[in-house]
């Protein structure tokens, strides 16, 4: 290959020095650099970028929701409400329960004996797997003074509501003219207390007191009931 091919085919430079022809090849990377970005740009072959490192970005935290404010006229309205709804699906304890409400461990129920507890309080056990409702129905049900010993003394001198004196009565009749089981009460012993509310009477007892509720609202505007 003759020095003037040399040059044109991009060898390097032909430099003449006291007669002797000296080849020198200058490669730069610039030139080899520029010829292979050309051929891949002929086969369609592009580098991909480089990706450069992002910070995560954090979203702002979403702002609390708004807290409906209830005005006073709209908790009494709500809790007369719920009263007027909770006195009548109250049931009769001398009736069979319509609902069922079960009890899922074993736990102690406390059950008056007469109004307000003045003649003492029994205590029994409920078994877990054992209806409450029909439990409570069934003691106040049994009839008093019906046996010779101990049971012949229960009632004697308890105010009956129902039936006059010296006859057979039933539990439930010293409790009150119209006794009925509006709910349970809970206590941190885990023993069930019975809320009685007397239609007749209009009055919410339970044990040796009387019990009250009140309401509020939930934040999505529902009222719930609370015990005071």
């Amino acid at each position: 290959m003759t020095d003037l091919a040399m040059c044109k085919a991009g060898y390097g430079a032909v430099v003449t020095f006291s007669g002797i022809t000296i080849f020198t090849i200058l490669v730069t990377d610039l030139y080899i650099t520029a010829r292979v970005r050309l051929r891949s740009l002929k086969r369609g072959e592009m580098a991909a970028p480089k990706q450069e490192p992002q910070e995560a970005v954090i979203p702002p935290p979403k702002p609390a929701p708004k807290r409906i404010v209830a005005s006073e006229k709209a908790r009494k309205d709500a809790l007369k409400t719920i009263t007027a709804v909770r006195r009548v699906s109250a049931w009769q304890i001398h009736r069979w329960p319509l609902e069922k409400r079960m009890v899922n461990e074993r736990t102690r129920v406390h059950l008056p004996r007469t109004y307000l507890g003045k003649d003492g309080i029994d205590v029994r056990v409920v078994r877990a797997g054992q209806d409450l409702n029909q439990f409570v129905h069934r003691h106040y049900a049994e009839e008093l003074g019906k046996d010779v010993g101990k049971d012949n003394v229960d009632g004697k001198g308890w105010v009956n509501f129902v039936t006059p004196d010296d006859v057979l009565q039933r539990r439930h009749e010293c409790l009150g003219p119209d006794p009925r089981v509006a709910g349970y009460r809970y206590d941190v012993a885990g023993d069930v207390h019975i809320k009685w509310w007397d239609a007749f009477l209009q009055d919410q007892w339970m044990d040796k007191q009387k019990w009250t509720f009140d309401v509020r609202m939930e934040e999505d505007g529902r009222w719930v009931e609370i015990d005071d």
